[in-house]
């Protein structure tokens, strides 16, 4: 290129696309209405979600990421805006919306996870709560125009991971595929019946899409033998699972999803390549 017009211009694009892209991958608030169905009847409310877009028009795939809980030692008005996720994904042209759940974050409406009972009915009736935020997320994407409904992906840490297989169990044809890091809905120390290996078999049994579990050694919250028994059943069940149980260093391995991301980036990356979504590396600037 040996005009210097044309050269000015090349650098001027590639600047203007730069800039678009670093503010896309730094995520924005978006609001989510719902109805809530409190206590005292029916109301429109908000939630905060933190969206993550590649620039450009799309329509591009997207991931709904659901939070853990942050009624334990996360503080009740944290964010999570989930933003490494959102930056890998983004450079493969894939966008990212983590809606907070009612209570959590800047979202109206009352967390009503907490507290919970040791008991699988409990349990139920958290999941169920806590899908409304899905819907909600769901709801937005129809209106925005750039997103591709039939390539969404669920995704989720924790409490949300755990609500992320059984939220697709449940809704047939809502997604593409599952992503799960370290979910359970309940501790190892909690009662007798082990909750969350039970909500696992039931959504391997309605599971139409593959799931990807990812877990660590040394989870503060489940046994390594606990951990492997939750894909197991869910495999039993008649699910598609891919299941890893991965080493990260210095680390509770309940961090696995925001401390460890350099042990779970390559089996991300399988499996949005077995699914034909988004880029398998980011793109390179001609």
């Amino acid at each position: 290129m040996n005009n210097p017009s044309s050269l000015v211009t090349a650098l001027l694009l590639l600047f203007l696309f730069s800039g678009e892209a670093t503010a896309q991958a730094s995520g924005k608030t978006v609001w989510l209405p719902m109805v809530d169905e409190g206590f005292f009847g029916a109301r429109n409310i908000k939630l905060e979600a933190t969206l993550f877009r590649p620039p450009g028009d799309g329509p591009f795939p997207v991931v709904i990421f659901n939070h853990g809980s942050s009624g334990g030692p996360i503080p009740p008005g944290y964010t999570d805006q989930a933003a490494a996720l959102g930056a890998f994904l983004v450079s493969k042209e894939i966008a990212l919306i983590v809606p907070m759940r009612r209570g959590r974050g800047r979202s109206e409406g009352s967390n009503r996870e907490e507290p919970s009972e040791c008991t699988l009915e409990a349990a139920k009736k958290g999941l169920q709560y806590a899908s409304g935020a899905v819907d909600a997320a769901y709801a937005y994407l129809r209106q925005e125009r750039w997103a591709s409904l039939d390539r969404v992906i669920l995704a989720g840490h924790s409490r949300g991971g755990i609500l992320a297989s059984d939220y697709a169990a449940k809704h047939a044809g809502a997604s593409l595929g599952v992503i799960n890091f370290s979910g359970g809905w309940k501790n190892d120390h909690c009662g007798p019946v082990d909750v969350n290996a039970s909500i696992f078999q039931q959504a391997g049994a309605g599971a139409r899409v593959p799931n990807l579990f990812l877990y660590a050694y040394g989870d503060a919250f489940y046994t390594d033998d606990s951990m492997r028994n939750y894909g197991a059943v869910f495999k039993a069940a008649g699910g598609d699972i891919t299941f890893k149980l991965l080493a990260v260093e210095k680390i509770n391995g309940h961090q696995l999803f925001h401390r460890g991301q350099a042990a779970w980036e390559s089996s991300v990356n399988d499996f949005l390549d077995r699914l034909h979504v988004g880029l398998r590396a980011p793109p390179k600037l001609k």
